[in-house]
């Protein structure tokens, strides 16, 4: 069903005009992505930050936040014009993630006042004196940490970007691809601004208060976990490493903080984590000097090289290079299913989990198609993402492409959840 959604508010956007109708099925298409799981996180962090950022108006701060947070969206817009839309695969890599790890957790320290940052939480004592500059630039902030989460209607704004541009940077599409981005952008931030506007009915701060604050911080660290999970996972590691680095990083933090007898807690915490980002450094430093001097001892290679014609995933064999791929189509007038992955794709991994557990997709896949997989190391990856007929190659990842026996283009989706298009489009082909 919200595949289907998808897929509907995509085909409103695919034209280069911007009407009433343009703008609504942006804005649902935002509040569609509001909704998602992996957007959560941030509506703890919203209900913290503003509840101490009263004025006269109870919507005054929400409302600077809910602009921050759809201005963003306008500065995603522009950096993908002047980047061909780079920033989005960078957003997706295991750093990033790692690095939105370490944010929630200083957050949720904060929330719990383990940590003291006026620019986060504003004079608590004071509310009142707390500068909307302030809460519009953490409202910018929540629109980076929501970005992650950017799914096939973002996409589609950004294509038409990268369709317009095949012959340079243009001002005016810039702009117009800014501007859809930023009413994408309002629609996202409804859930925010509505958590705002009516936190603020609950009734005056006293213990219960307190008792708030610590499951709220509990909620951020626990998505601070939950995007380090996906850092390790990418990386290739097993998720319960994770687990282990996590529950040891917050041991020796506490052993850290403990051991400052005196001080306030905020000056303590502050310490400790700064010890523990050096001892953190110097490991990491030791590792990947580690790892650089195994690379260089004979025989030993950590890169993928692919030599392998087939991979095997469970039932299934993705070939792997372009001419076995052309041959079989050719001999067999089955079509082809083109898989466009990388290892720091969150959703290309989720693809790979489903191309398994859908029984229906497996079955007509495995039976009725030629199935390829490139990985974006490849060669060949750059000449598809250099094709003009596929500009969601330069947006991001997942992409996926199905292909007749003679190699036309036949059906193209970055969609890991369109499993309907995929296999009615198979389907008819044979």
């Amino acid at each position: 069903m919200v595949s289907e959604i998808q897929t509907f508010i995509e085909s409103q956007l695919s034209s280069g005009s911007f009407s009433v109708y343009s703008f609504f099925f942006l804005a649902l298409g935002g509040l569609l992505a509001g909704l998602l799981p992996c957007v959560y996180p941030l509506y703890p962090i919203t209900a913290g930050i503003l509840k101490s950022r009263v004025s006269k108006h109870k919507w005054s701060h929400p409302f600077v936040y809910y602009l921050g947070l759809a201005f963003m969206y306008a500065v995603f817009g522009l950096v993908a014009g002047l980047s061909g839309g780079a920033f989005n695969s960078f957003l997706r890599y295991p750093e990033t993630q790692v690095f939105l790890s370490i944010l929630l957790f200083v957050l949720g320290l904060s929330v719990a006042e383990f940590l003291y940052f006026p620019f986060f939480a504003g004079d608590l004592r004071n509310s009142a004196n707390v500068s909307y500059a302030n809460t519009f630039f953490l409202g910018l902030g929540a629109g980076l940490l929501s970005s992650p989460c950017v799914g096939p209607v973002v996409v589609s704004i950004l294509v038409q970007l990268i369709a317009y541009q095949t012959e340079g940077i243009s001002l005016f599409p810039i702009l117009f691809t800014s501007l859809k981005m930023f009413v994408f952008g309002l629609g996202l931030g409804i859930p925010f601004l509505l958590i705002g506007v009516f936190g603020f009915a609950l009734p005056k701060s006293g213990k219960w208060m307190k008792a708030v604050q610590w499951i709220l911080a509990l909620m951020i660290l626990y998505f601070s976990f939950t995007y380090l999970e996906k850092a390790f996972v990418l990386w290739g590691f097993d998720s319960a490493l994770s687990i282990k680095v996590f529950f040891t990083w917050t041991l020796t933090l506490v052993f850290l903080y403990l051991q400052k007898k005196e001080g306030l807690p905020h000056e303590k915490m502050k310490l400790a984590l700064l010890q523990m980002g050096a001892f953190t450094s110097l490991i990491i430093l030791i590792l990947l000097l580690q790892s650089a001097l195994w690379k260089l001892e004979p025989g030993s290679s950590h890169l993928r090289t692919n030599l392998e014609p087939i991979e095997f995933h469970g039932n299934l064999e993705w070939h792997r290079a372009d001419s076995e791929v052309y041959r079989i189509a050719k001999e067999t007038g089955k079509p082809i299913f083109i898989d466009f992955y990388a290892d720091w794709c969150t959703n290309c991994k989720e693809f790979q989990k489903l191309t398994l557990t859908h029984k229906e997709w497996n079955q007509t896949f495995k039976n009725k198609a030629i199935l390829w997989k490139v990985y974006d190391t490849d060669p060949i990856f750059e000449e598809f993402a250099n094709n003009p007929n596929y500009p969601e190659l330069k947006i991001g990842l997942p992409f996926f492409l199905i292909l007749d026996s003679e190699g036309k283009m036949i059906y193209k989706s970055n969609d890991y959840l369109d499993t309907k298009g995929m296999i009615e489009t198979i389907r008819k082909l044979r």
